[in-house]
């Protein structure tokens, strides 16, 4: 049922843990990995797991290609998985004991094409130091106008990702191959291609949001999201741009306006969109 994708990058250290974990579960029908030139034998150790693993771990690396990044990667993954559901695992990640078969078995899962719960967070050696329980552990306030229980009850999860990556990994998501098609795949952002996915998931698709820790995010120094908030902040600003470029229909929502009054990354929709400036942040409504 599950096709397991694996961009592989300098978690040589953590890579065998985080198959072993995918591979827990019968509703695996495959794992797929490819190393994107890690310096620190990754490779080796992603050849090896795909070696001893009966044909259900192929790895798609080609010797001697050049670094391309994770969007790269997990695109070139998809293209290849042969299974209907596509679920993304970091290399340095692990899935939480059970998580295929709570995402199968749930009621909604049926009509849904795109589907996340919740995280816990691990650090290197694999101890658990914390846990976000999606749009109800946001990582900076709401808005104080969001009623987010009742939002997130009536299945508006779009606006409140609108404000923050609550999802906080790609990790955290399972999605249908058909989905990612008709999204075009996984942008090149360094940073944030996994919450322009998202965004563009609940716009085009039927999101479900589990009440389960499905996925326990690593914590480490060399998470890439660390790297750089300018680059975040940035990367956040071109992607909301390019978003409402190709829906100008989301400048009608009034909480998807108010989301980005600035949102978590300091995003101004007044400074993007000059239709919402114009009338003061969402149709009929004043934005103090």
């Amino acid at each position: 049922m599950f096709s397991v994708i694996v961009p592989v990058y300098n978690h040589a250290r953590f890579v065998a843990q985080a198959i072993h974990s995918a591979l827990r579960s019968p509703l695996v029908g495959e794992v797929l990995l490819v190393d994107d030139r890690s310096q620190d034998g990754s490779a080796s150790v992603a050849a090896r797991l795909a070696a001893t693993s009966s044909g259900r771990v192929r790895d798609l690396t080609v010797k001697g290609d050049s670094n391309r990044g994770a969007h790269y990667r997990l695109n070139q993954l998809v293209a290849a998985a042969t299974c209907e559901w596509i679920a993304v695992l970091n290399s340095d990640d692990v899935f939480v004991n059970g998580r295929f078969e709570a995402l199968a078995f749930d009621p909604g899962f049926g009509k849904a094409d795109f589907a996340f719960g919740h995280l816990l967070f691990i650090n290197q050696l694999g101890e658990l130091i914390g846990a976000k329980r999606g749009p109800d552990d946001p990582g900076v306030p709401f808005p104080e106008c969001f009623q987010v229980s009742q939002m997130v009850d009536g299945g508006n999860l779009l606006d409140l990702l609108a404000h923050q990556n609550y999802l906080g990994s790609t990790s955290n998501m399972v999605f249908r191959k058909s989905l990612h098609s008709r999204i075009g795949g996984f942008a090149a952002y360094r940073y944030i291609h996994d919450w322009d996915f998202a965004l563009r998931a609940m716009i085009l698709g039927e999101p479900l949001y589990v009440r389960r820790f499905l996925t326990a995010y690593r914590m480490h120094p060399g998470n890439t999201i660390s790297e750089s908030q300018r680059g975040v902040d940035a990367e956040a600003a071109a992607a909301f741009t390019r978003l409402l470029s190709d829906f100008p229909e989301l400048t009608k929502r009034p909480e998807f306006a108010r989301a980005l009054q600035p949102n978590a990354n300091g995003v101004s929709i007044l400074s993007i969109s000059p239709e919402l400036s114009n009338t003061g942040g969402a149709v009929g409504i004043s934005v103090p």
